[in-house]
């Protein structure tokens, strides 16, 4: 054997320790390759530049290496470039040199802890920490912007929350940073995320970065961890919960042990449109939008934490159209703010209300509505996660009540609602909780552990 000749505690020792490396090695082996990966992290800026035709860009701090044709140039703050593309070829302009480019890559190296910024014709300039890459791709310039990991969780959490909470949630602020980290690690793919909300989490660069980058920095390596395993969990995180954490099953038709369906108390009378909003359309038009004619009810079908799975249409001819609670509410906010399954919350309530016919004269009747104001207004919140892309359920839908009456529907949340509410955690920050209580909260059977 391997060990022949050494004594039986000698023996015992040396397997003890090599199952002890053994499992050293395994545990790096989990952890490591996730880890590294996301230590520098290359970012497609496929939300704010989806098809780019033209594009300038700016050195705002340091000093960079651009590459092109095999050529290297050095640039410092000020210098400007700008890229486009024609019938005939693409084209680079520094300073005052023109050049066609021969390859389909341009790349800006930071030498020194740099900050560009890039622009589109007609549109504000976004800027940026790190490196940029510029590829052609599907007749589009595609851009990549590689940086450290904490750098670019500086450019999500205040997208994703906001800088202003800092003043009195602070700890709102640090929970979003080790959920956002956490998302990192689970999510990316070969080194690669996405600045979309649609498909990953929102970045919005150097442009963002604000008294939030503060709640970066004192979770440094932070992520949630599941107990068992040891691996960052599966993680989500919305707007608004309505007042009621729901289970992932009841949205994506899956188990996970970590989220739990239950009331939360924190997430009530806080956060302006996202906790109550409404919205008044006309039975004629609500059929329409759905290929019904005028509607005549609407019946909604709910789980028990009350967010709608599924609506029944029906119209004045008899026809029923079923649609599911998610589908029926992005077709009248199609811009919600977190990807295809983050839609306006599904926790409301239908009214009709029918018409009542006032004769002012023989020849012209008026049109009242019976019932409350439909006018509805709600108290604005000015700072948030996602406001400023969120409309205003209060513009409505229908300018006229018609002759069918109308719906009106009141509703609570923003979001899926599972995992942590940012406005219910905003809601725990500023009662004095920490960000550990929050975390606690909204996920369960997990760790928080620091990365290395």
């Amino acid at each position: 054997m391997f060990f022949h000749g050494c004594g039986v505690k000698q023996s015992a020792f040396l397997s003890k320790a090599f199952c002890l490396l053994f499992t050293v090695m395994l545990f790096l082996i989990t952890l490591t390759p996730n880890a590294a990966l996301a230590r520098e992290v290359t970012v497609k800026l496929v939300w704010q530049f989806p098809e780019t035709g033209w594009l300038e860009i700016e050195v705002r701090k340091g000093s960079y290496t651009l590459d092109y044709n095999d050529v290297s140039v050095s640039l410092t703050a000020g210098d400007r470039c700008q890229i486009g593309q024609s019938s005939m070829a693409d084209f680079l302009a520094v300073g005052d040199q023109f050049v066609i480019l021969e390859k389909n890559k341009v790349k800006f190296t930071s030498q020194d802890q740099g900050v560009f910024r890039v622009r589109e014709p007609e549109k504000d300039w976004i800027s940026y920490r790190g490196n940029l890459s510029i590829v052609k791709e599907n007749g589009c310039w595609k851009l990549y912007n590689s940086l450290e990991q904490e750098d670019y969780l500086k450019g999500v959490v205040p997208i994703e929350m906001s800088n202003a909470w800092a003043a009195k949630g602070f700890e709102a602020l640090k929970a979003q940073a080790v959920a956002a980290r956490t998302y990192l690690l689970k999510n990316i793919n070969g080194g690669v995320i996405t600045d979309s909300p649609d498909i990953h989490q929102a970045y919005l660069g150097r442009s963002v970065e604000g008294e939030a980058s503060q709640a970066v920095t004192a979770t440094t390596g932070e992520v949630l961890t599941d107990q068992d395993t040891g691996r960052p969990i599966s993680i989500f995180y919305s707007s608004h919960n309505g007042g009621y954490m729901e289970a992932p099953q009841n949205v994506w038709q899956n188990q996970d042990a970590h989220y739990t369906s239950t009331p939360d108390p924190f997430s009530n009378g806080i956060g302006g449109y996202t906790d109550h909003w409404r919205f008044v359309i006309a039975a004629d038009v609500l059929g329409e939008a759905f290929d019904l004619a005028p509607v005549r009810q609407v019946k909604l079908a709910k789980y028990v934490s009350g967010r709608v799975y599924r609506v029944v249409l029906q119209d004045w001819l008899g026809n029923e159209k079923l649609v599911s609670g998610g589908d029926f509410v992005r077709k009248f906010y199609p811009e919600g703010p977190l990807s295809n399954d983050s839609f306006l919350g599904r926790l409301f309530q239908v009214e009709y209300i029918m018409p009542v016919l006032q004769k002012n004269t023989p020849e012209t009747p008026e049109i009242s509505l019976t019932g409350n104001s439909l006018a509805g207004t709600s108290a604005e919140e000015g700072t948030g996660p996602l406001l400023s892309r969120i409309k205003s359920s209060n513009d409505g839908i229908a300018e006229k009540p018609g002759i069918y009456g109308v719906f009106v529907f009141n509703g609570r949340g923003w979001g899926h609602g599972v995992g942590m509410s940012q406005w219910g955690a905003y809601d725990m920050a500023m009662q004095g909780y920490s960000y550990q209580d929050i975390l606690n909260y909204y996920y369960k059977n997990i760790d928080l552990v620091k990365m290395e």
